[in-house]
């Protein structure tokens, strides 16, 4: 999902971290979601010596808002509009519409079409949906990213799981930032998972990526999504089975947050049909970022 920006405010960078077992250091950021709790959980998601709870926190709601735990828009302008896309992402702080929910203590980011209410407040889009970023909250150079998550099928919905390099301003001349997809999901292609890396080193934007056949309808359950980035690969995972690796680039220097949003259209997906369900839910159970997690067995 690269996108070309001239301009974004200042970014504050916060987190705090503690040893858990094995050696491995988990970094704890505001907002994380409990673990799974469903009997159809897709694999046992403790890590050897962590306890269930170690490291995450019940997701009794959305800490939103200037001093609110996640961001609600990108860091670049709420009214701009990327990749021909066709929803706005909206703020239940400022637009008295809620694109997020908490349902048995999951994450849900629903897609719908704009409500009357909304009229002439969200750039004449047809759908709103919503967009969490940890830009201010957390921030992290190399280790594991990963979240746990069942994405919505259906033509023109667009989930993804990403990562972008934090900076206190927009770097000068710089239009395209480096970027980490641990996850883009199509709703019209259910089986498929897209991961990929956007890079300048070569002073161009250049994409690497590979596109999985998961061998199920990853809307059907939750599925782990990880990627583990050391300064010499990125590597993807589905469910612990490795998926793809690619050499890190020269310009993957910095720490990175996470994002994820649900769109709908843009010029990959293409527009929603007839037959695409709304509302439209993204569910998102577990998100962690683990330092020195070299990999994701």
């Amino acid at each position: 999902m690269p996108v070309a920006i001239l301009a974004a405010p200042e970014i504050h960078l916060v987190g705090d971290a503690h040893q858990v077992g094995g050696g491995q250091e988990e970094v704890e950021f505001p907002g994380d979601i409990a673990q799974p709790r469903r009997p159809h959980a897709p694999l046992d998601l403790r890590d050897e010596g962590v306890s269930a709870n170690e490291g995450t926190r019940d997701f009794p709601g959305i800490e939103i808002g200037p001093e609110g735990r996640w961001r609600t828009r990108y860091i670049w302008g709420r009214d701009t509009i990327i990749n021909r896309e066709m929803q706005f992402y909206v703020d239940p702080l400022e637009h008295d519409v809620s694109p997020f929910l908490v349902e048995d203590g999951t994450l849900v980011i629903r897609a719908v079409p704009t409500p009357r209410e909304l009229d002439g407040r969200v750039a004449g889009q047809p759908f709103v949906s919503g967009v969490l970023t940890t830009e201010r909250s957390f921030a992290q150079q190399y280790g594991r990213f990963e979240a746990v998550a069942q994405v919505p099928d259906g033509q023109g919905l667009w989930s993804a799981l990403w990562l972008l390099p934090s900076f206190d301003t927009w770097p000068e001349g710089v239009a395209v930032l480096p970027e980490i997809d641990i996850m883009e999901h199509l709703g019209h292609e259910p089986r498929t998972l897209h991961t990929t890396l956007h890079t300048n080193q070569s002073g161009a934007l250049t994409s690497h990526g590979k596109d999985s056949d998961a061998g199920v309808d990853l809307a059907d359950d939750f599925h782990l999504y990880s990627v583990v980035w050391t300064p010499e690969t990125v590597s993807w995972y589905l469910d612990r089975e490795p998926l793809f690796s690619y050499p890190t680039p020269a310009d993957f220097t910095r720490p990175v947050h996470f994002l994820m949003n649900l769109a709908v259209g843009g010029g990959w997906p293409g527009p929603p049909n007839d037959d695409t369900p709304f509302p439209a839910d993204y569910r998102i159970d577990v998100v962690r970022a683990w330092k020195d997690a070299g990999t994701c067995d």
